[in-house]
């Protein structure tokens, strides 16, 4: 497959030095753009404040870790359907863990999300499978 997609994160001096940049074939632009879409928080961006996902207004939410965990889901795979055409039959699946962490003086409890996609690339009608993790919710224990 061609690469015809620019990579992120984008090098923006070799712009202004008129250079090209880097560029990456679809599957590693849709995973960068999956991995985007999953810590972009709502407003974030100006071209729609609702380009993102709901993760970062409910990182310390007090909901039951299903109702967290179904809310996260369904505000991604509609983030998903609505910003990265190039994937059909789109299913997210989240899963938390909580993590303890230590220091030299303290201790922390982590919380860990994992976040798998299972779709269809559009163009080529292939199987795609997105998983990445990333910490949450920082807490202390004294």
């Amino acid at each position: 497959m061609e690469e015809q997609n620019y990579a992120l994160p984008l090098a923006l001096d070799r712009i202004v030095m008129k250079q090209m940049l880097a560029k990456c074939p679809d599957r590693e632009a849709i995973h960068q753009h999956l991995y985007l879409l999953m810590v972009t928080h709502f407003d974030e961006t100006r071209f729609d404040e609702n380009y993102g996902c709901a993760l970062w207004e409910h990182d310390f939410s007090i909901l039951s870790q299903i109702k967290w965990k179904d809310l996260i889901r369904e505000s991604l795979e509609t983030a998903i359907a609505r910003f990265e055409r190039r994937l059909t039959q789109i299913k997210v699946r989240v899963e938390i863990e909580e993590l303890e962490m230590m220091s030299k003086h303290n201790s922390y409890i982590r919380k860990r999300i994992g976040v798998e996609v299972k779709a269809v690339i559009r163009r080529t009608n292939e199987p795609f499978i997105f998983f990445e993790r990333i910490f949450i919710s920082p807490m202390s224990i004294d």
